[in-house]
């Protein structure tokens, strides 16, 4: 990888980088997390394909970086689904003054 891909990189994840630090004080109601994890994902992508170089890589590779992809993907589902089905009702479990 060359000098000037490594500057252009950089440089791109620097102009990200201020985006989502503007888009921290932008009012934008409910899109904000819909731009938020675009500009995110556009950085990682940055990130896989020059610095990981899965560009170039052989396929072997890849199967593994998307091995891993589809393992956090597991992860964040099922720390969504905890999160989401979590309430504050207490149960008769809960209350150790019985």
């Amino acid at each position: 990888m060359s000098a000037m891909t490594v500057l252009r990189c950089w440089l791109a994840l620097m102009l990200l980088l201020a985006l989502t630090t503007g888009l921290a004080f932008a009012p934008l109601g409910s899109a904000t997390l819909f731009v938020s994890l675009t500009v995110a994902a556009a950085k990682a992508l940055l990130v896989l394909l020059l610095f990981m170089e899965l560009k170039a890589g052989n396929s072997l590779i890849r199967a593994f970086a998307a091995a891993g992809f589809f393992w956090l993907m597991i992860m964040i589902a099922l720390t969504a689904a905890d999160y989401t089905h979590r309430t504050d009702v207490r149960v008769p479990l809960d209350n150790p003054a019985d």
